[in-house]
């Protein structure tokens, strides 16, 4: 623990501010509010949710079949459907 050395008066207002909850004068410089690292996402479009939900279908129902096989017929499933 790092040794503090004050005088009486000084450590009287501290205690003062403390018991008086004003923390403002308290601290050394301004907080500053933290950055988001993530930009807001956009909204998925009413053909994307349909092809998610397409080829969630073709997975279940084809577990073995190649992605690239079942996207191409989710694909086509959501032209159907949208249409």
């Amino acid at each position: 623990m790092p040794t503090v050395t004050m005088t009486l008066e000084e450590y009287e207002a501290l205690m003062a501010l403390v018991r008086a909850g004003d923390t403002t004068s308290l601290t050394t410089s301004p907080v500053e509010p933290a950055p988001s690292g993530k930009p807001k996402r956009r909204k998925r479009s009413k053909y994307q949710r349909e092809l998610g939900k397409q080829l969630k279908m073709l997975k279940k129902k084809h577990p073995r079949t190649k992605i690239t096989n079942l996207m191409k017929r989710a694909h086509r499933a959501t032209k159907k459907k949208l249409k």
